[in-house]
Formats: C-alpha cells, sequence, structure tokens
C-alpha cells in the first residue's frame, strides 16, 4: 500500500489467575500494520467487508448528497486494485427496517442485507448479474405495534442455511432469534425460528419463599457465528454492569466470557483460525472509557442491571463519533490471553485522532488481516483501514459444523414474541446469597435501586450498600453508588454521575455543574483491588 504503517510490537507474556492457576501466554503476533485502504475521492463510502475469497465487497453512493439507499456494489482486491461492479440500484426500505447490512455467505455467491440477499449464480468476483431476493421473517417480528426494528444484527453460519439475528421491541427490551434461511419461488423466507433469549430472568429460590435465583442472561445483540456455526458471539455482561463480549453456546445454551474489561466492549469477530479477535471497545481512550462504572464486579450484573448500558454506550461510542474527542478501538485480542489474563488489553487498532471506529469487522479467510470502517468524527466522511500481521503464523481453519437447532423451553414457541414484548419492566425481587444476607432489587418507572445487606455468595467477599439509577430520557440521567466489597480484593464505589439526554449536540454528556447546594452533578470514585478511577477524569 501506498501509505505508511503504523506497527506495534504486541509482546506476551503469562499471569496468574485469581484461582492461582497460570495463564496461557499471549500470541506472538510479531509485526501488527494498520493502514488505510486507498478508494476513489467523490463517492461516499458506506461499508467494506472482506469476502471469503479474500477480495473486499464495497458498497458506496456516487454522490454524498443522494439517496443513501441508492448504492453500487463492488468487489476489488484488498489493494484497492481490480474494482468489479457486482451491483447499481436502490435497496428499497421497508417497514421496520433497520437499515443495510453487509453479511457475505460463506458460498461467496450471495451477500445478506437484511431484508433482502443479493444473489449471483457465480463467485461474487465474477458475478455480472446479481439479482436483489426479499427476505420474509417470521410473522411474529415481521411487523406490528410490538416491533420497534425486527432485526437489529443479522449473521449468517457457516452452512451457508442458518440465520440469527437480534429483534428490537417497542418498549425498548429485545431478543435473540435463529432460523433457517430458505430460498422459495418468491424469495426467502426465515423457517423453523427459535427463541434464543432467556424467557423468564429469575427462578423462585426453594429455600426463600419471598427470594428468588437470578437465571443466567442469553441472547444478547447478536455479531457473528461462531466455533464452526455451533455458537454465537454476542454482546453480555458476565461480571460487570457495563457490556463485554460472550460467546453462547447453541446446544447448552452456556455462556462465556470473552473479554472482561470495566469499561465499553461491545463486539468480538474471531478469526478464521478462531485464535485472534477484533473488538470495538473504549479500553485506549482513558478521558472517555466509563470504567468508573464497572470497575467494580457486582453480582448478577445482567439480570440486576442498572441501566447504565444505554447512557454508557451513547457517551463513549456516539457521543465519540460526533463530537468528543476519544477512542473506541478497535483492539486485536488474542481470545485465550483475553479470557484468561486480568487486565488483558491486546494491541489499540485506533491509531489515529480524529477517525472513529464503524462497523463491520471482518478477516481475511487467511487470519492474517482484518478489516473495518471509520468516519471522520462529526462528518459522514468514511475510509476503509486493513491491520495486517505478516509475522502470524494462523492455526488451522475452523471447519463448518451442523449448526444446533435450540430445544430448551419454549424456544420454539414463537406465540410468545408478543407477550415478550408487552412484559412491564416494573420488578422487585430478593435475592438471598448463598452464605449470608441478600439484594433488594427494584425497577419502577424511571427508577432502578439495589441494595446489598451483607450479601455473600461464597463466605469470602461481602457486600453492603446502595447503587440507584434514575431515568429521563430528554432530560437529566443520574446514577449514585454508595457500595462497599470486603474481601481478598476489596473495593468501594463512591460517587455520583449525571448524564445530559441521549440525544442531542453532546449525546449523554457529563454533567459537572453544581445543583441547587452548590455540590457538583457528578463527582466521586470507584475502587477495586488498588485501582481507583475519579469521575473528574471523564470528558463532559
Amino acid at each position: 500500500m501506498n501509505i505508511l504503517a503504523a506497527k506495534v510490537l504486541l509482546v506476551g507474556g503469562a499471569s496468574l489467575l485469581a484461582g492461582g492457576a497460570l495463564a496461557a501466554p499471549a500470541l506472538s503476533v510479531g509485526r501488527v500494520e494498520v493502514a488505510t485502504l486507498p478508494f476513489a475521492k467523490g463517492e461516499q463510502l458506506a461499508s467494506a467487508t472482506y469476502t471469503p475469497s479474500g477480495r473486499v465487497l464495497v458498497a458506496y453512493q456516487s454522490s454524498s448528497d443522494g439517496d443513501p439507499r441508492d448504492l453500487v456494489l463492488v468487489t476489488m482486491k484488498d489493494d484497492g486494485s481490480d474494482l468489479r461492479p457486482l451491483f447499481a440500484g436502490r435497496i428499497p426500505d421497508r417497514p421496520k427496517d433497520n437499515g443495510i447490512r453487509y453479511m457475505v455467505f460463506a458460498d461467496d455467491r450471495r451477500v445478506f442485507l437484511g431484508d433482502f440477499v443479493l444473489e449471483c449464480e457465480a463467485a461474487l468476483e465474477t458475478c455480472g448479474s446479481a439479482k436483489l431476493i426479499p427476505v420474509a421473517y417470521p410473522p411474529e417480528v415481521a411487523g406490528g405495534e410490538h416491533i420497534a426494528h425486527r432485526w437489529s444484527e443479522m449473521v449468517i453460519a457457516p452452512d451457508n442455511r442458518h440465520v440469527a439475528w437480534t429483534t428490537l421491541f417497542s418498549n425498548f427490551s429485545a431478543a435473540l432469534f435463529t432460523g433457517e434461511l430458505r430460498r422459495e419461488a418468491d424469495g426467502y423466507r426465515i423457517v423453523a425460528p427459535r427463541v434464543a433469549s432467556n424467557l423468564e430472568p429469575f427462578a423462585k429460590d426453594p429455600r426463600h419463599a419471598d427470594g428468588v435465583i437470578p437465571l443466567p442472561v442469553r441472547g444478547g445483540e447478536v455479531k457473528q457465528f461462531v466455533h464452526g456455526g455451533t455458537a454465537l458471539s454476542l454482546v453480555g455482561a458476565v461480571s460487570r454492569d457495563l457490556p463485554d463480549s460472550v460467546t453462547q453456546d447453541l446446544a447448552t445454551g452456556a455462556v462465556r466470557a470473552v473479554t472482561d474489561t470495566p469499561g465499553y466492549t461491545e463486539t468480538t469477530i474471531f478469526s478464521p483460525d478462531e485464535r485472534l479477535g477484533v473488538t470495538m471497545t473504549t479500553r485506549f481512550s482513558p478521558q472517555t472509557d466509563p470504567a468508573v462504572l464497572g470497575l467494580l464486579p457486582r453480582p448478577y450484573p445482567a439480570s440486576l442491571n442498572m441501566g447504565l448500558s444505554m447512557f454508557a454506550y451513547t457517551y463513549a461510542v456516539t457521543g465519540v463519533r460526533t463530537v468528543r474527542e476519544g477512542n473506541v478501538g478497535p483492539a486485536l485480542i488474542d481470545i485465550t490471553a483475553s479470557q484468561q489474563q486480568d487486565g488483558y488489553l491486546g494491541t489499540n487498532l485506533g491509531t489515529e485522532d480524529g477517525w472513529v471506529f464503524n462497523s463491520p469487522i471482518s478477516w481475511h479467510p487467511g487470519s492474517r488481516k482484518a478489516m473495518w470502517v471509520e468516519n471522520r468524527r462529526g462528518s459522514a466522511e468514511k475510509r476503509i483501514r486493513i491491520v495486517q500481521l505478516p509475522d502470524y503464523r494462523p492455526g488451522p481453519l475452523v471447519k463448518a459444523r451442523p449448526t444446533p437447532v435450540i430445544k430448551t423451553g419454549d424456544a420454539s414457541n414463537m406465540a410468545i414474541v408478543p407477550r415478550l414484548a408487552e412484559q412491564s419492566k416494573a420488578t422487585e425481587v430478593k435475592v438471598y446469597g448463598r452464605v449470608s444476607g441478600h439484594i433488594d432489587y427494584s425497577r419502577a418507572g424511571p427508577l432502578i435501586t439495589k441494595t446489598y445487606v451483607a450479601f455473600s455468595d461464597d463466605g469470602i467477599n461481602r457486600y453492603d450498600g446502595r447503587e440507584s439509577t434514575r431515568i429521563e430520557m430528554g432530560g437529566l440521567s443520574t446514577y449514585e453508588a454508595d457500595v462497599r466489597l470486603a474481601g481478598p480484593k476489596p473495593g468501594e464505589m463512591k460517587l455520583k454521575v449525571t448524564f445530559g439526554p441521549l440525544a442531542g449536540e453532546r449525546p449523554s454528556a457529563i454533567v459537572f455543574t453544581p445543583d441547587a447546594e452548590g455540590k457538583p452533578l457528578s463527582a466521586g470514585y470507584a475502587a477495586y483491588d488498588g485501582r481507583r478511577l475519579e469521575v473528574a477524569g471523564l470528558l463532559p
């Protein structure tokens, strides 16, 4: 490439886990080279992604002031040469859609756009007459007053047949689904749908008549089929109140953390050998990393959540893409090291100020190159970025395996979907510790509270105190915490964070001005295991 690459050396090293086991050292990938893929000026880039053949699928508008759905799609080499047209025309909009995504099938002949499939008889790079074929979703999610968007993300399994998607409901909740994409005479239809999310967050506590047991939360926003198509990479929460990346096994429902950082980490796309990943994260941006909210691990952060994710996202991601100086990655990670090493960060791939990561992330089939899109902060200008690992020795390609059919509970009962969307968010439960104490959790209207009373699940770590969130979508929302953790890794939260409106010129700005009593609307700290973070260290 005719552009200077930024080179970073990723150094591996072992660390001790909490249980005393020796963690695997990080892979030595050698040089990490980040560069911009040349693309013609004067055209408005929409998206770019690697194809299974190693070429790049690019979507763009002929001009920046045209219809954003009137697009040209081409394939080209990843040095910007050998452009070959694939499609030109308008992608129709449909009620309850969620824009356009570009997910290339493993057969390299089709592209899943969300509500359409772009279909070729030959490989994409030799296709001369791509057809736009409509996709019919199951009627329970296709439309209706309970649906905000029938899909938020959608992905295709390596078997070219199974799909997964996240549906957004009109009450601001969501659910994950899987199904089979079947070609019929009039288009594609998703058949045999299954619910992959939890249907209930709690079970009755057999030891306490007034208690519940929080269940593992499954079904966050979907990002990728992994492990040959037998599992999904998702947004989830395991030990923190802010999102991390997880995998969910489709056969068993088991959820495993991929990342564990106190800030905001949302997406991990695995390399074809599944040893590396590229993830969106705020970990390299201390002035906009909301880690003060997630530094102290709390029990059951997913089922007893404090509603902080939407503020963290709009502050640290939306705000950084528009007006706030900061970084949302991406980061290159060693999957095993990320799962095993405390404090593992990987390598920052967001190397230039003023440019901010955008989806999608994709990998070259050789596992030594990955690609994503960035926008210049506050503008519609985009560019294609590539990371190359010239010294890395990939492992074997993970082969496609049969995608399991989810059989647990009411997974096949799509009649429950409208009921899921109508469920009230009002919740008041008591969770007893397995050894001592309890947690009182309440969610009613705009107020969420969580009170710890000598709560301990292991007899070693004990929580006391209270945290609360008051949500005002168009006004000032406040999170307050006075929580103490006693144990081998002690910690505490004594803070108040006031967020401005989610929308507007400065999304979810942290408000530091004084209140009527002269006290700052945002102040305080969180501490855990010898690390301390101050609210004052964050940008407004």
